[in-house]
Order: structure tokens, then C-alpha cells, then sequence
């Protein structure tokens, strides 16, 4: 009897795992040309090479068996690093931005999730930020989380661990089963609080303005360079509103580094960040912006900031907040949510990988789906 084996699956498990297809090879004793016969299924594992695919990439069997029974799209993705990141690095999370939005469809058959309102926005970054706060009744305030800001306003967003050091954020546009996403994934360990609210609102500024009408994967170098400069423009105007910002300058110490460190915890933006707003707006003259600079290096301030630990990493509590939901209420009742996402979807996942994307610890999801073998007496 020949055991069903999807070779699409084969290569999704093996790029989430970050490994060549030479390195896996080596790890279960083939040839890597066997290797690309499995992932275009042009040949079939023997069952002791199966179980040792299962064994090295660590996902379930079931993961190999099936086939979507979904439809996807999606209109690329995003990445704060792209010129610098590499296509290995990038292939894990484009599997977690795949099935990031896959969980957020499947628990909308179960809870309200706020809805992502189309909003006509301006092609101009300025005049995009400052349409979208006055959208969301923002004033010109400081925004205290651009983490809850962005799960309010119906953006999935999920905290991952890339294993890269260049690869901060990343954001993208997909459709599951015809309900259109616009899913957020941030590095955990790449993003300090400060740098991840420029992060979020970094990937915001592509939603505004290219995520409708650009697929990025389609760009050359400066395009998607001139793409990235949009998308930081609209970052500071968005996080820094300019009259407001201006206000809270102690003018006459403009080119004091300790007034930028004094604003900090209150616009809840990095000291370098508020420099750079300050130069773009004139605040700063160039000789000023050349002298602060000069004091960022003597401080030692370049690469670590004052007060980058003193607010914790806000984290995102969408889908976990679904989880528990459905878990209190015994929505799935013995089933696990791999059960319900293998029959709705034809795919199950590995525990690490759903635990990551829900963002609770691996014992809490194995302690809801462990079979439950004493029941109460009726």
C-alpha cells in the first residue's frame, strides 16, 4: 500500500526548518536530486525514509499527507530587510505568514475579530498619516502601542522568531477562502518596544500606500528602496505628528540630546527617530543635525539607547485571546484545533509552530488537546 505523500508539503517543512536541500538530504541518508524527485513528486519515500523525514523536520504526519483545501493568494510580502535579507532567510516566515492567516479565518467561524476597514488614503506619505490618524480618531497624540493599535483596527499581527538578524518585520495582503488579510509578523528578538513601534508603523505605511497596487516581489532594487523611504516617511509622520511634535520641543535646546531623551518615554519613539522627524521638519538646521549626531556617537547612543528596556515588548493577544475562548468554552469539545484545521483546511501543524503563531507556550496547547480519559458519571 503506497502511504500518501504531498512533495509541495515536503519543501514548505523543509524551508520552515531552514534547511538546504542538500542539508536534508545528509540528515536522512539520500541524494538531493531524491530529494527534489520527493518535492516535485516525481518519486515516493519508502516508509523508513518517511519516518525519517517526520523525525528530522518534526512535523506531523499528517502535514505530508494532505492537500490544501483552501484557496490562497496573496499580493507578496513586505520586508523591512529586503535588500539585505536573503531568500533563505526569508522562507520560514513566509510559511508563518501563510498559516497565520489561515488561523485567523478559521477562528472567525468562532469569535468577532475586529474588521479591517477599506480606507481611501493618499498616495503622499504625509498627507496618508495624517488621513489614517484622523481615520482611527487619533488626534495628535502619541500612539501608547502600535501592537493594540493595529489588532483594534483588524490587523492580524503575530510575533515570530525569524533566526535572522535581518529581518525585522513583514507585512502582506492575502485572501483565505476569499476574506482578504493584511497579516503583520515581527521579530520577537530583533525588536526592543521602541523599535518595534517604528516597525509596525513602518508596515502600516506599506498598507497604506503600495499594498493595494504593488506587488513587491515585482520591484528592482530602487524601486523597492524608494517603496521602503515611502513607508519611513510615513512611519515618523504617522508616530510623530508635526505640530504636536514641534510643541513638545524645548525650543532654544533643540540640539540638546537631553531633550530628546526626556520625550522619549512620553511619544514612546526612539531618540533617533525623533531626530530625524525634528531635521525633516526644520527644527534642526544641518549644522545642528551634524552636531547631535556627533553627541549620539560620543554617548555611545548609536546602537543602544537610554530607557530601550524600560517599557516591556507589547505582544499581540488576538488569536490567543480566541484560543482560550474556544478552549473555556469547549467550542472543539475533545477535538484538537490541529483536528479542526485538518478537516476545514486539510493541513495540520506542528505543535511549535501553532503554539508560535497563537503565542502561548507549547505545554498550554498540548495540555487543551490531550485526550481526555475519565469523564464525569451522568
Amino acid at each position: 500500500m503506497i502511504v500518501p505523500f504531498n512533495g509541495k508539503r515536503l519543501r514548505e517543512a523543509r524551508r520552515f526548518r531552514q534547511l538546504s536541500m542538500p542539508q536534508l538530504a545528509e540528515k536522512i541518508g539520500i541524494s538531493k536530486q531524491m530529494v527534489f524527485k520527493y518535492e516535485h513528486d516525481e518519486a515516493q519515500p519508502s516508509p523508513k525514509i518517511y519516518q525519517r523525514i517526520l523525525i528530522e523536520l518534526n512535523f506531523p504526519i499528517a502535514f505530508f499527507q494532505k492537500k490544501d483545501d483552501f484557496s490562497y493568494s496573496d499580493m507578496g510580502t513586505f520586508y523591512r530587510s529586503r535588500l539585505s535579507s536573503t531568500q533563505s532567510e526569508k522562507k520560514p516566515s513566509e510559511l508563518l505568514k501563510k498559516y497565520l492567516a489561515v488561523l485567523t479565518n478559521f477562528f472567525e467561524e468562532y469569535v468577532e475579530f475586529p474588521k479591517l476597514d477599506e480606507i481611501d488614503l493618499p498616495s503622499d506619505p504625509v498627507e496618508a498619516a495624517a488621513e489614517l490618524r484622523k481615520a482611527w480618531n487619533l488626534g495628535e497624540k502619541p500612539i501608547s502601542s502600535m501592537v493594540n493599535l493595529l489588532e483594534v483596527h483588524g490587523f492580524p499581527v503575530a510575533f515570530i522568531n525569524s533566526n535572522s538578524e535581518r529581518v525585522d518585520a513583514f507585512g502582506s495582503q492575502i485572501r483565505v477562502n476569499g476574506t482578504k488579510y493584511y497579516c503583520m509578523l515581527v521579530d520577537e528578538h530583533n525588536n526592543a518596544f521602541f523599535r518595534q513601534q517604528f516597525s509596525l508603523a513602518h508596515e502600516l505605511g506599506h498598507w497604506a500606500l503600495h499594498s493595494k497596487s504593488v506587488n513587491p516581489q515585482e520591484l528592482d532594487a530602487s524601486e523597492y528602496r524608494e517603496m521602503e523611504d515611502q513607508a519611513n516617511l510615513f512611519a515618523a509622520c504617522f508616530l510623530l505628528p508635526d505640530k504636536e511634535f514641534i510643541n513638545t520641543i524645548n525650543l532654544g535646546k533643540e540640539d540638546d540630546l537631553d531633550t530628546y531623551l526626556y520625550l522619549k518615554n512620553y511619544w514612546k519613539v526612539s531618540i533617533a527617530s525623533m531626530i530625524y522627524r525634528a531635521r525633516d521638519l526644520g527644527v534642526l538646521s544641518s549644522n545642528q543635525y551634524l552636531k547631535i549626531q556627533k553627541n549620539i556617537n560620543a554617548r555611545g547612543w548609536r546602537k543602544v539607547e537610554p530607557f530601550d528596556n524600560s517599557i516591556p515588548v507589547r505582544r499581540p493577544v488576538l488569536l490567543k485571546q480566541a484560543y482560550r475562548l474556544i478552549s473555556e468554552h469547549r467550542i472543539l469539545k475533545d477535538n484538537s484545533i490541529n483536528d479542526a484545521l485538518s478537516v476545514n483546511y486539510g493541513v495540520e501543524l506542528p505543535n511549535d509552530m501553532l503554539a508560535e503563531l497563537i503565542d502561548i507556550s507549547v505545554d498550554e496547547l498540548l495540555e487543551n488537546i490531550s485526550e481526555k480519559i475519565i469523564k464525569i458519571k451522568k
